[in-house]
């Protein structure tokens, strides 16, 4: 059993090696290895001062397994959306620790007022698709061949949820 809860400062090595053993895979996020220590730091900060949402999954054993953020836009005219990120490592993949870890962050940028998530995701990863689909995420676009797998192009798929029209604001 895993438990999913907001991220603290206390998580950062744990949610460190996470996003490393996941972008070791080189098949899901952008790049092979996290960013330095100091930068993950300094995001996770970030996030908690700014009210972004960000969760971690913990295992029983307490170590951190999987995760998902939203990144408020920077700017006023961006200042209304967020970029979502997530991750699970492999070995707790494929037993709904992926949609508890999204379910907790949209419901926080709901209470946030983040009128629009955006995200973007690898076409091939199916599983992914469909659980954003399941959220109410809808395809946008793609970037044909943008991103290089193991140096095979695959297409960017560009998902976006949008907040029921009566949220935004009228003029």
């Amino acid at each position: 059993m895993t438990r999913v809860r907001p991220i603290t400062e206390a998580d950062i090595p744990g949610f460190h090696a996470a996003l490393d053993a996941v972008a070791r895979e080189s098949s899901f996020l952008r790049g092979n290895q996290a960013p330095p220590l100091d930068d993950v730091a300094s995001f996770v900060r970030g996030n908690i001062q700014t009210r972004n949402p960000q969760f971690v999954a913990l295992s029983d054993q307490g170590s951190i397994v999987g995760w998902c953020d939203i990144v408020r836009g920077r700017g006023e005219h961006e200042s209304h959306l967020g970029e979502l990120g997530m991750g699970v490592m492999a070995q707790w993949r494929g037993a709904g620790l992926g949609r508890r870890l999204l379910a907790a962050t949209v419901a926080a940028a709901d209470a946030e007022r983040f009128l629009r998530i955006e995200l973007s995701v690898h076409s091939d990863n199916l599983r992914a698709i469909s659980l954003y689909r399941g959220f109410g995420f809808v395809e946008e676009g793609r970037k044909l061949k943008a991103r290089l797998k193991a140096a095979v192009p695959v297409d960017v798929v560009l998902m976006a949820r949008l907040r029921p029209v009566e949220d935004w604001p009228s003029r």
